[in-house]
C-alpha cells in the first residue's frame, strides 16, 4: 500500500525534474538567441581604407558602362574639413553623416545640432538641398561647427545666420554672416558656425598634419585631450587609466551596435604595458556589474580586446545610443548652446 501512495509523489516529483530541465532549455537556448542578435548588429572595427560592413538594401542593376582609357589623376587638393578636424587644439569629432541614416545616432545628432538642422530641413528645398544626400559630413570642435556637403553655389551660410539684424564680411574666400555674437561663414562646400567664425576659416585653411588622409577613418573619429574624463564623477578605475594618457584617438564603425577602435597616447611616465593592464581591470569592473539578464551587453563586453604596442590599443563593442555619453563628444544642443 506504501508503495502505492508513494507512486503518484515520484511521478510528480519526475514531472517537476523535467519541467525543470524543459525550462533550463528553453531559457537557454532564449538567451543565445539574444546573443546572436546582439553580436549580429556589431559591425566591423574600423580600419584603414575600409568600406564598413551595411544593412542589406535594395539595389537597382545599372547597365555597366563601356570601359575608357585611363587618364591621369590630378593632385588630390587639401581638404578643409580635415584641417578642421586635425587642426591643434583640445580636439574635436567628425561624424559620416551619409553613414548614420537608420542609425540610433542620427536622432543624437539631431539632438546636437537642432539649429543647424531645423534650418536645413525648412529652408533647403528652397536652395535644392536634400539634406539625406547634400551633407556628407560633420565636425564638432570646443569652438564651433562646421558640415561639408554639396553646398557650392547656394547661398546655405545666408539661410543660416543672414536676415535682419545681420552683417557680412568677405574674409579668405568665404562669406560670414554676423548677427547677435554667432557667426555663420561659407567657404564653396564648407559652412563653418559658431561665435568666431574667421577663426573657424583659418582652422579650415591651415595645413594639415602629415598622414592626414590616413587618419579619418571610421564613421565617427574623436580625437581628445581627456579633459572631460578628469572629473570627480569618473569611476576611480577608469581615472587612474585616464590619468595615464596624454591624449585618446576613437574610431567608430554604426550599426545597431557601435564597433570602437581607441588609441591611447601613453603619459604620466606610463608605458604602454602597464595600461594595457589598467585597461584589462577596469573591463573587468565593467563586465563584474553587469547582470545575467545583462544578455547583450555581456555579449558586447565578451569582443572587447587590449593590446600594446607604441600606443595602447582597445577594441569595444557598445550601444549605439551610448556614444555621446560615455565618450562625452560635443553635443552644442544639449550643452546648455555651448559651441
Amino acid at each position: 500500500m506504501k508503495r502505492r501512495r508513494d507512486l503518484p509523489l515520484l511521478l510528480a516529483a519526475l514531472a517537476l525534474i523535467a519541467l525543470s530541465v524543459v525550462y533550463t532549455l528553453y531559457n537557454s537556448r532564449g538567451v543565445e538567441q539574444r546573443r546572436e542578435a546582439a553580436l549580429a548588429g556589431v559591425p566591423q572595427f574600423p580600419a584603414p581604407h575600409q568600406v564598413p560592413r551595411r544593412k542589406p538594401s535594395p539595389v537597382v542593376p545599372m547597365p555597366r558602362p563601356p570601359p575608357v582609357a585611363a587618364v591621369p589623376v590630378p593632385a588630390k587638393q587639401q581638404d578643409p574639413l580635415t584641417s578642421f578636424v586635425l587642426a591643434q587644439g583640445s580636439g574635436a569629432a567628425l561624424i559620416q553623416v551619409n553613414a548614420l541614416f537608420n542609425t540610433p545616432l542620427m536622432d543624437r545628432l539631431r539632438e546636437c545640432l537642432p539649429e543647424q538642422f531645423r534650418a536645413l530641413d525648412t529652408g533647403g528645398k528652397r536652395l535644392g538641398i536634400d539634406f539625406t544626400t547634400d551633407v556628407d559630413r560633420v565636425a564638432l570642435a570646443p569652438d564651433g561647427v562646421a558640415m561639408s556637403g554639396f553646398f557650392a553655389g547656394k547661398p546655405v551660410a545666408e539661410m543660416l545666420g543672414g536676415g535682419p539684424g545681420s552683417s557680412s564680411e568677405d574674409y579668405r574666400g568665404a562669406t560670414i554672416y554676423d548677427r547677435n555674437g554667432r557667426c555663420v561663414g561659407q567657404l564653396g562646400n564648407l559652412v563653418v558656425q559658431g561665435s568666431d567664425c574667421r577663426s573657424l576659416i583659418d582652422r579650415a585653411l591651415a595645413p594639415a598634419p602629415d598622414g592626414a588622409a590616413d587618419a579619418l577613418y571610421g564613421d565617427v573619429y574623436l580625437r581628445t585631450d581627456l579633459s572631460g574624463f578628469r572629473t570627480d564623477d569618473t569611476p576611480p578605475q577608469v581615472r587612474a587609466l585616464v590619468e595615464g594618457l596624454d591624449g585618446l584617438t576613437l574610431r567608430a564603425n554604426v550599426w545597431d551596435s557601435v564597433a570602437l577602435s581607441l588609441e591611447g597616447d601613453p603619459g604620466g611616465g606610463r608605458s604602454p604595458k602597464e595600461l594595457a593592464q589598467m585597461a584589462k581591470g577596469a573591463l573587468a569592473l565593467v563586465k563584474s556589474q553587469l547582470g545575467e539578464d545583462d544578455v547583450e551587453l555581456q555579449a558586447l563586453a565578451d569582443l572587447a580586446k587590449v593590446s600594446a604596442g607604441d600606443k595602447l590599443q582597445l577594441d569595444l563593442a557598445l550601444p549605439a545610443k551610448d556614444l555621446f555619453e560615455r565618450f562625452r563628444l560635443p553635443c552644442p544642443g544639449r550643452d546648455a548652446g555651448s559651441p
